[in-house]
C-alpha cells in the first residue's frame, strides 16, 4: 500500500517522533484530581489526550507520519485514511496544517459530532460500510484507484512512534509511575506506550481495556492466535474492532501484562465520573481505563496513569451517560 510502512518499531521512532511533535503541540496535561481520588480511594493520574488539537491522541500518530510522508515524497501528495472518527479528524486537522489534501472514509453509524469535524476541518469525507473493517477496505480501493497515500489509523511504523510519545512525556510527568491503564481498539495506542515503556522502566505494568462487546485481542490471547469476532457492538464506537492487527498483535503480547473486559453500564458510569470527579469529557473509549478501575478490574497504586484517549462524544451520548 502506498506509503504505508510495516517495517518493525524501535525505540528511536519514538525519539524521533517526538522531535516531530514538539514544534507542533506541548505535551498533554498529566492531572491528579482530588475529586476522582475521593471516589476511587486512590491517587491515579489521568493522561488527557482529550486536550490535544484534534480531542484525542490520533493526533499524534497522525502528524507524526503525515510529516514523514512529505519528508519523504513532499506536499503534492494526497492521503487517504479510514477510521472510526477520531484518526479521521486527527488526519484531516494534520493535513490542513500542513498543506495536504485528506480524504476520510468513515462508517455510516460514526458520531455526527466527528463527521462534522472531518468536514469543517476540510477533508473529503466518505461515509461507507456499518464498521470500520468495511470502510478500510473501500479505503484500500480508493487509495489504489487514485494513488493516494494511505495513513494507516493503527498499523503503521509511523503511527505507532506518535503514539509512543505518550510513554515519553509520562516518564518526564510521572516519575514514580507503576502502571498504566490503555483502552485498546486496533492496537496502535497500546503498542506505542507499551514498547517505549518496556524498553526505558520495564517495571512498569501496562493493562489494557476494551469493551465486553468488542474484545478480540482477549479473545485472541485466549485462543494463542488473532481472531476474527462474529460480531461486535459498544457505545465505545472508536474501539469497536471485528478483527485485531496482525502488525500489532506480537506487540501487544510481548508487552502488555493483561487485557481486561469492562461493561457497557461501568463505560457509561466512567463518562459520568469523570465529568463530575475528574472535570474531563469523554467519549466512550477515553473512559475505558476509569471502567476498569470502577470495575475493580486491576490493582490501585500511587503510581497508577489512567490514559483518557479522547473526548470527541455526541450531546446525545453525554447527556444518556449523565443519566445514569
Amino acid at each position: 500500500m502506498l506509503g504505508r510502512d510495516v517495517s518493525p518499531v524501535e525505540i528511536a521512532d519514538i525519539f524521533a517522533a517526538e522531535q516531530r511533535l514538539r514544534k507542533v503541540f506541548p505535551p498533554s496535561p498529566l492531572l491528579n484530581m482530588e475529586f476522582l481520588n475521593q471516589q476511587l480511594g486512590a491517587q491515579v493520574w489521568l493522561k488527557a489526550e482529550n486536550l490535544l488539537p484534534s480531542g484525542a491522541y490520533k493526533y499524534r500518530g497522525a502528524m507524526n507520519k503525515i510529516t514523514s510522508l512529505i519528508e519523504r515524497y513532499g506536499k503534492e501528495l494526497r492521503i487517504v485514511t479510514a477510521s472510526s472518527g477520531n484518526h479521521g479528524m486527527a488526519c484531516a486537522l494534520a493535513a490542513r496544517n500542513l498543506g495536504v489534501q485528506a480524504n476520510v472514509v468513515v462508517p455510516v453509524s460514526t458520531p455526527q459530532i466527528k463527521k462534522d469535524s472531518i468536514r469543517a476541518l476540510g477533508a473529503n469525507l466518505v461515509e461507507v460500510g456499518a464498521t470500520y473493517d468495511e470502510s478500510f477496505v473501500s479505503a484500500c480501493e480508493l487509495a489504489e484507484k487514485e494513488h493516494l497515500y494511505y495513513v494507516h489509523p493503527t498499523s503503521d511504523r509511523y503511527t505507532v512512534g506518535g503514539q509512543g510519545t505518550i510513554s515519553l512525556e509520562i516518564l518526564d510527568q510521572c516519575p514514580q509511575v507503576e502502571q498504566i491503564v490503555v483502552p485498546i481498539g486496533g492496537g496502535g495506542l497500546i503498542t506505542g506506550i507499551a514498547l517505549t515503556m518496556k524498553t526505558l522502566k520495564p517495571s512498569v505494568k501496562i493493562y489494557g481495556v476494551m469493551p465486553a462487546g468488542s474484545a478480540v485481542y482477549v479473545e485472541s490471547r485466549r485462543q494463542g492466535q488473532l481472531v476474527t469476532l462474529d460480531h461486535c457492538s459498544s457505545m465505545a464506537d472508536a474501539v469497536v474492532r471485528k478483527t485485531g492487527e496482525e502488525y500489532l498483535y506480537p506487540y501487544i503480547e510481548k508487552y502488555v501484562d493483561d487485557i481486561f473486559t469492562v461493561t457497557e453500564d461501568s463505560i457509561r458510569q466512567a463518562v459520568r465520573t469523570a465529568c463530575l470527579y475528574g472535570k474531563l469529557t469523554l467519549e466512550g473509549s477515553g473512559a475505558l481505563a476509569l471502567a476498569a478501575l470502577l470495575e475493580k478490574k486491576c490493582p490501585l497504586s500511587p503510581g497508577t496513569v489512567l490514559i483518557c484517549s479522547g473526548g470527541n462524544i455526541d450531546k446525545a451520548v453525554l447527556d444518556l451517560c449523565m443519566q445514569a
